[in-house]
């Protein structure tokens, strides 16, 4: 009876060891999981958080599914980490293939107080060479994390070794008025992957429209988690989350993605007037020769880092729309076009006031230079310098900074009823073919020619 006095003796919130004893067991008797021996501890700390606390809200009810140290999370990581086996041989990657040490990237990030932590990127690590293995990917990388209100996205950005075959436009459907980029050029140069977790599958997101990249920038929506969501906002956006969210990867990979000077060159058609029509810069091929990585304080210098990507447009593509030629009458007076927005072009200098670089530590005796957007916050860039190896990040919500709180779009005003119409009046048959007659006879003799024309 000694032992059971001790297990009835309360705490300070009036609750035994004995009585949650019971509870717990009521608990599972009641709900009657599939293991009770894996949910004793996720109920006993589902009963816990039950206990009133003074000057403490009491947490919502919940399900032993939704608890902490739920088997659906232990399932799915289990899954993820589970070395193959005999029946699960995995073919040796390709050589061409590349995937970047996500775990090495990440102690760089560190230093900055950014990144994951040590477990999540092991398991994004894994969950990233799998994809790449399942997809046939010749590159994949992890662009970061977009937050959201109801679960996060996984972002990963790849390109295929040979790509899937676009699909053709509906027959009858409309043509666009600003042309889609095709698949690796400008703003599809790559694919990208999402996921709400590393230990699901990954849902590789559609090319992106100019349409939609221009309808991103007018309005402002937190992602929700879920791809088949609806975007409620005006102006009306062309397309789901999933295309919202692909629209404003998009816009922070080409204005985020950073790399050293002079370490990369532009290969493709370069006008006389400096434009350039192929945005594709190659990771291995263009890299130039010669190129010596720059050492201690010089990366500091922000006119030594370099977008990587071309800048977007206005119209929603990396390059302005050809000019074609039209036909007829040269005297012809035309109405004056709108001269095009100039192109930002691959490796163009940053701008020092969009940028925060610093020198943040030492690592292994190799300078880390880190830096950071004020444009889109939550976008980093990091260089290991004697390692000449640089890394992009982002985890943010997907939205570009505002100097002034956000406003949406007036809808335009309501038309006014119209003025009172007056009804024809509708003439007699008789009066309409006078008409008709009278008009045909005023053709007839415009058409006979004059005597002194006959007799020339």
């Amino acid at each position: 009876m000694k032992e059971k006095a001790w297990m009835q003796k309360t705490d300070e919130l009036g609750v035994s060891l004995y009585g949650h004893i019971t509870e717990v067991l009521a608990t599972i008797l009641t709900q009657k999981p599939a293991d009770g021996l894996d949910a004793l501890e996720a109920v006993s700390a589902q009963v816990k958080g039950t206990y009133f606390k003074p000057g403490v809200p009491a947490p919502p009810p919940g399900t032993i599914a939704d608890a902490p140290g739920s088997t659906t999370w232990q399932a799915g990581s289990t899954a993820l980490l589970k070395a193959p086996g005999k029946d699960e041989e995995v073919e040796e990657a390709d050589a061409e293939m590349k995937i970047p040490d996500l775990m090495d990237d990440m102690k760089a990030f560190a230093w900055a107080g950014v990144g994951l932590s040590a477990a999540e990127s092991y398991r994004v690590y894994v969950s990233l060479d799998k994809l790449q293995r399942s997809k046939k990917l010749q590159s994949v990388r992890f662009f970061g994390k977009v937050l959201g209100t109801g679960a996060d996205y996984y972002v990963a950005e790849a390109t295929y070794m040979e790509p899937p075959e676009e699909e053709e436009p509906e027959e009858g459907a409309p043509a666009p008025p600003v042309p889609l980029e095709a698949a690796g050029v400008g703003c599809n140069a790559c694919v990208y992957f999402v996921t709400n977790d590393p230990s699901l599958e990954w849902t590789v997101l559609p090319n992106v429209t100019p349409a939609q990249v221009s309808a991103s920038v007018l309005i402002r929506k937190y992602m929700t988690g879920s791809l088949t969501a609806d975007v409620r906002a005006y102006p009306p956006f062309p397309g789901k989350e999933k295309e919202y969210l692909r629209a404003q990867i998009a816009r922070i990979v080409h204005a985020t993605t950073l790399c050293p000077k002079d370490k990369y060159i532009l290969e493709g058609d370069v006008a006389e007037d400096g434009s350039y029509r192929d945005t594709t810069v190659g990771p291995a091929d263009t890299e130039a020769e010669g190129y010596v990585a720059l050492t201690g304080s010089a990366m500091a210098d922000p006119s030594n880092w370099c977008a990587y990507y071309a800048g977007i447009l206005a119209i929603g593509r990396t390059t302005n729309m050809p000019v074609e030629e039209e036909e007829g009458d040269e005297e012809e007076a035309k109405p004056a076009k709108p001269a095009p927005e100039p192109e930002a072009k691959p490796l163009t200098p940053i701008t020092p006031s969009e940028w925060s670089v610093q020198m943040v530590s030492q690592m292994g005796g190799a300078d880390v230079v880190v830096a950071r957007s004020f444009r889109w916050p939550g976008a980093y860039s990091a260089s290991v310098l004697k390692e000449d190896k640089m890394a992009n990040l982002y985890i943010g919500y997907g939205h570009e900074y505002l100097k002034e709180p956000f406003a949406p779009q007036v809808p335009a005003p309501i038309m006014q009823e119209p003025d009172d119409l007056e009804e024809q009046k509708d003439e007699p048959l008789s009066e309409e073919n006078a008409k008709f007659k009278a008009a045909e006879l005023a053709k007839f003799e415009e058409e006979i020619p004059d005597e002194e024309e006959a007799e020339e």
